[in-house]
């Protein structure tokens, strides 16, 4: 019998994976073509709501634009997308038992999602703007498949700073950990306790890892040029 944290790990990647496979198939047919030459800071629309495709260089990031970022990651189509699909993966795997089945179920993990991801997003942008740091992930340009998924994985806790460093992130790490703390205080007794809500921030650095995994492989996928 799976232990709850295994359960919940699986969860995740299961939406995981259904949230790429529902945007692949918007996405794939419009950058399946051989892309025409662009300058290296143009972003498409697809790319700045989506987020999908890591761009090759770091560009300045305004407070602007910071803010504009925040609001696309704590209320745009992605985390919608996202948070829906994985109340129903939830749902499905009835975890937590305790809020049980029906409509009324999935509507209270739907809205937990929400509000996890909410809290996680607004915690690491006002983190962000006291330590200056730029979280948005940029393409290795490094070489080989182990080398490239090892900085994928480690830009899960690392950002860009103001000296052009790559560097511990303050505000990523406190948006993660803050969030699993706070959502425990309306989560059931399986989320409460030191103990569960480092486990649980656990899985969320696992499943954005895998997120940064992907980007930094999508691009080779859809047969684009960076």
């Amino acid at each position: 019998m799976q232990s709850r944290s295994e359960s919940l790990l699986i969860s995740r990647l299961v939406r995981f994976i259904l949230l790429l496979f529902s945007l692949s198939l918007p996405v794939a047919p419009v950058f399946a073509q051989p892309p025409i030459a662009a300058p290296a800071e143009h972003e498409t629309t697809l790319d700045k709501i989506f987020g999908m495709v890591a761009p090759s260089e770091p560009s300045e990031l305004t407070e602007t634009k910071r803010f504009h970022l925040y609001l696309l990651s704590a209320g745009g189509p992605i985390p919608i997308l996202g948070e829906a699909i994985g109340a129903g993966v939830s749902q499905w795997d009835n975890s937590p038992q305790a809020w049980g089945q029906g409509w009324d179920a999935y509507g209270h993990r739907f809205g937990s999602n929400l509000a996890y991801n909410g809290i996680r997003q607004t915690i690491t942008y006002g983190t962000s703007v006291v330590f200056h740091e730029d979280n948005r992930y940029f393409a290795s340009h490094k070489h080989g498949l182990w080398a490239r998924t090892g900085y994928a994985a480690l830009s899960t806790v690392v950002a860009q700073h103001p000296d052009g460093q790559r560097a511990f992130s303050i505000s990523a790490v406190t948006g993660i950990v803050g969030a699993g703390a706070i959502s425990s205080i309306w989560g059931p007794p399986s989320w409460k306790g030191a103990e569960n809500i480092a486990r649980n921030a656990g899985i969320s650095f696992l499943t954005t890892a895998g997120f940064n995994i992907v980007r930094e492989f999508l691009p080779d996928v859809l047969h684009r040029r960076r």
